[in-house]
């Protein structure tokens, strides 16, 4: 069964931006836990975590657990303490790759995949395609499962 991912040219250049944008993140950056950006900011601000507590509508004890990484939090929950914090809380995936080369390895693994089971049908009735064929043939279909965008590819 083909799944087509619905993406739009808007969706598409969304991403893109909000990935170079995270792409210039400092070095280690991913490794600022939202707690510890709280605990910054609200240090930076000379905050204290009650008066923290008071502007976002939650408990001291809950804050002193969430910049101490005691607590796994919500997103609302991050949301509120940043607007507490006067923040605007904004999440960006900073992809470790290169999403189009992930897609088309991914879709060549696919494309394998179905490759194989057709040519070992063929072999059983002594009609599998040379080397060359089947790389064309990995090829061809590698590239249709690009263009179709198809969730296909993700399936195990």
């Amino acid at each position: 069964m083909r799944r087509k991912v619905p993406q739009t040219v808007g969706m598409s250049r969304v991403l893109s931006r909000f990935i170079e944008w995270a792409a210039q993140a400092p070095d280690g950056a991913a490794d600022y836990a939202a707690q510890g950006l709280i605990l910054l900011a609200r240090v930076r601000l000379g905050m204290t975590q009650a008066q923290l507590a008071k502007r976002s509508g939650l408990t001291q004890s809950h804050i002193a657990n969430i910049e101490n990484g005691k607590v796994d939090v919500q997103l609302s929950t991050l949301r509120r303490i940043f607007a507490a914090l006067e923040c605007r809380l904004v999440l960006a995936p900073q992809p470790v790759g290169d999403l189009e080369e992930l897609v088309r390895r991914q879709a060549r693994a696919a494309a394998l995949k179905r490759v194989k089971r057709v040519s070992g049908t063929m072999a059983m009735e002594a009609q599998r395609p040379d080397e060359g064929m089947l790389e064309e043939l990995v090829r061809t279909e590698t590239e249709k499962l690009i263009q179709s965008r198809s969730s296909e590819i993700w399936e195990d």
